[in-house]
């Protein structure tokens, strides 16, 4: 019987340890977080202004203005450079700095070369670039006058030669520059207008409006859009038409040399132009 109660008593005792140390516990802990986290005021941050926002500063309506004391930040890029800020102070009013925003990179489009050897389906895959023409810009073998021309040249032409031909002509197509084409093609174009140009109909872009002149008659154009009667070709709507397109696409067979296109890829115009490869 005794043992019993002394179990008894043993266990309350216990009880009454246990709740203590919590208590203890509980307020060590307390004590710390207050350490660790003070109540102190948080000091008010400035924001960072608005580029597009005029900076407006008083000062002296009497004094002569010569130079603004803001300076607009520096881009942490070289590219596109940040244009200089503008001072202007109508009479008898404060003078009013204003920073113009830097130049917004246009959206980033695509220049895809399909290259591929003859009789393997490059047309089939070059369609399927060519029916998106609401965003893409798609021709259809450029280089094949090219080609033409310089295997048609006396002595013939080297490899190399043809090699770097073919790479400065696709560089000025992909920036929607025809002029070095035009000076392959037979008849030469008078005035940027052809009727001789390869395979327009398998570039949509060519023959929609509007680069899709009125057709004239008497003018023979074996290549000639089957859609809608079209006029010979004008290269400078295609132009216009080629930089209002989003992404520009080539198919070619006639590139064989692929070392010969890496300046295309490693020329650092393209790093700060609208277009990537």
């Amino acid at each position: 019987m005794r043992n019993k109660y002394a179990v008894i008593f043993v266990f309350i005792v216990a009880l009454v340890i246990i709740e203590k140390e919590n208590n203890i516990i509980a307020r060590v802990s307390d004590k710390l977080t207050t350490r660790q986290n003070p109540h102190t005021p948080l000091k008010p941050t400035v924001s960072s202004m608005d580029p597009l926002k005029p900076t407006v500063s008083s000062v002296d309506p009497m004094k002569p203005t010569g130079s603004s004391s803001s300076s607009s930040p520096s881009s942490s890029s070289s590219c596109p450079p940040r244009e200089p800020s503008t001072t202007v102070q109508p009479p008898g009013r404060r003078e009013v700095t204003l920073t113009e925003a830097p130049r917004r990179r246009r959206d980033v489009g695509k220049h895809i070369l399909l290259l591929a050897a003859t009789r393997t389906g490059s047309s089939f895959v070059g369609e399927f670039f060519n029916q998106q023409a609401g965003t893409m810009f798609y021709l259809f073998e450029p280089l094949w006058h090219v080609e033409r021309r310089l295997v048609s040249a006396p002595g013939g032409t080297n490899s190399s030669v043809s090699s770097r031909t073919y790479r400065e002509v696709l560089q000025q197509l992909f920036l929607c520059d025809f002029s070095l084409l035009e000076r392959f093609i037979e008849p030469p174009p008078a005035r940027h207008v052809t009727a001789a140009l390869f395979r327009r109909e398998s570039s949509a872009s060519l023959c929609e409006e509007p680069v899709c002149t009125p057709a004239v008659k008497d003018v023979f154009e074996r290549y000639h859009c089957k859609e809608r009667p079209c006029g010979p070709l004008n290269f400078t709507l295609a132009s216009l038409a080629c930089r209002r397109k989003a992404h520009r696409a080539i198919k070619t067979v006639r590139v064989r040399q692929l070392e010969a296109l890496r300046p295309l890829v490693e020329d650092p115009a393209w790093t700060c132009g609208s277009s990537s490869w």
